[in-house]
């Protein structure tokens, strides 16, 4: 797939283009700034745009969903998260001159992560922002003074009792209207930080100027909600409903799946909010959208699609014997053949069928060639009495990979079996914990082997398979922690992690000691 990353001047116009619309987003973290991949396209689905990023990036985590932006704060609701996405994305994007604040949510409109700071005003980003009647006085926000008060005179300030004032009025704060919202946010960060520091004197005039500021906008916390009236719609009904929706979504197919589950977030994100007749009209449509998708499904499936899988069923072990026997144009067939898949991705099936022919006459063609001059390049460079240890590499990669495999496997039973239980419906968002667990288990190995293959037979040789034996010795530390000797007793999904991780580092241990 052709690289759509975006970044500088059209990351800026694609972050401001969502304040007027939602748009699907990916993004795959580098080690370095400058290796962050974030994707955006209106037309594609994110999960393909997950795909995309991945592919490009050099992690093996990505994140993707839809984002809108309010105001200042690019809110981002997630399918799957990875890391200190909020921070790691806030300090992204200072990088390409956008100076935002990001919040992270979940597919049920859940916070997640929050990085929120006052920030200064951006005639190029904000200048098309409307003002409103109920704009904030920041004069009342930010005039909290540099004037240090002379110890003997200042009043002691307890820090519980600015911490209740300030909860006192965080209601008003979040039912504000935008844009005021957000510089009353800002300022509320902006206390809490100055109690947390002790700055009591300073986190006293913040409260004040936001309670002036909540007292001019009319603000009020909001009280609590009357019961429903007869034929009203109900927050745990309404829940219930949406609950059942997203049991039924996950089991569709993409492009109609990813649509759906974003309207059901944005009906979660009403029924949070107390909006119960916008997340009843919203889930009203998603059911009709969902019956109709499944009534529909035999008028409406592309006929196309089942000649692909046919085609595809066909190509895949042809495909998999050029790159195995190294025979032919690896790199066109590599691309043909994932431009197909991609395309039927993305639910384009004559696009996908259309590649075909190319990738049968790629194929054939291989069948009669010989290796390709680079595959008898490397080979040949290779002295006999380093194979074992580029054998001992390839392996342990694929073991790698297999791991992170066999997690994903487990999350995804985890969040199967938890999803639909009372009390565990937060599991879903914070099961992916369980890749951090591999970050312990690193490139070290192949990259020491890569190394070792390359050396001179002498020191320097005997060197690297001393460090390549260190790195053994840490990883077999790390497969020894609680962690891997209970996860393939999980009770969810069968998994040999620790047995296979093992058996690979002792492959490696057995070429080093030859």
């Amino acid at each position: 797939m052709a690289s759509t990353k975006t970044e500088g001047p059209e990351l800026k116009k694609m972050i401001k283009l969502g304040k007027k619309q939602t748009l699907p987003f990916a993004f795959c973290p580098g080690k370095k700034m400058e290796e962050h991949v974030v994707m955006i396209d209106r037309r594609k689905n994110p999960t393909i745009l997950g795909k995309a990023a991945k592919a490009e990036g050099t992690a093996p985590k990505v994140s993707f969903g839809t984002f809108e932006v309010k105001g200042k704060i690019v809110e981002m609701t997630c399918e799957r998260v990875v890391p200190k996405m909020a921070k790691t994305l806030k300090m992204y994007f200072k990088t390409q001159k956008i100076s935002v604040n990001v919040v992270i949510l979940d597919a049920d409109g859940n916070t997640l992560e929050s990085e929120i700071e006052e920030l200064p005003f951006d005639p190029e980003f904000d200048g098309d922002d409307q003002d409103t009647d109920a704009e904030v006085n920041t004069d009342d926000v930010n005039t909290v003074t540099d004037e240090e008060t002379d110890s003997d005179t200042a009043p002691a300030f307890d820090a519980k009792a600015l911490a209740a004032r300030l909860k006192a009025i965080q209601p008003a704060i979040m039912g504000a209207p935008a844009p005021a919202a957000e510089k009353l946010k800002a300022a509320m960060g902006a206390a809490v930080s100055q109690i947390k520091a002790d700055d009591l004197t300073k986190a006293d005039q913040t409260i004040t100027a936001l309670e002036t500021a909540i007292a001019k906008l009319g603000a009020t916390a909001p009280a609590a909600p009357p019961p429903p009236a007869p034929g009203a719609p109900d927050a745990r009904a309404l829940a219930a409903r949406a609950s059942s929706l997203k049991q039924t979504i996950d089991s569709m197919a993409e492009p109609a799946k990813g649509k759906l589950l974003a309207a059901l977030g944005t009906a979660a994100k009403s029924i949070k909010a107390q909006d119960l007749p916008a997340a009843d009209q919203m889930l009203t449509k998603i059911e009709a959208a969902v019956n109709k998708q499944q009534t529909g499904a035999a008028e409406t499936t592309d006929p196309n699609a089942a000649k692909w899988a046919a085609a595809e069923a066909k190509l895949q072990p042809l495909v998999d014997k050029a790159m195995t026997e190294k025979r032919g144009d690896l790199d066109g067939i590599n691309r043909a053949f994932n431009y197909a898949k991609d395309m039927a991705a993305d639910g384009a099936f004559d696009k996908a069928l259309a590649s075909v022919p190319r990738i049968a006459e790629l194929l054939k063609a291989a069948q009669t060639a010989t290796t390709t001059a680079a595959a008898d390049e490397a080979r040949e460079s290779i002295p006999d009495n380093v194979v074992p240890y580029v054998k001992s590499r390839l392996a342990w990669i694929k073991t790698r990979q297999s791991l992170q495999k066999e997690l994903e496997s487990l999350k995804s039973a985890i969040d199967a079996a938890t999803r639909d239980v009372e009390g565990l419906e937060e599991v879903s968002s914070k099961s992916s914990v369980l890749f951090d667990y591999l970050d312990g288990i690193d490139t070290d190995l192949e990259d020491t082997l890569e190394k070792l293959v390359e050396a001179p037979d002498g020191p320097a040789r005997e060197a690297l398979k001393s460090q390549a034996r260190d790195i053994i010795a840490t990883y077999r530390g790390v497969l020894d922690s609680p962690f891997f000797h209970d996860v393939d007793e999980n009770g969810f999904v069968q998994t040999n992690i620790r047995g296979s991780a093992l058996q690979s580092l002792d492959e490696v241990s057995t070429a080093l000691a030859a």
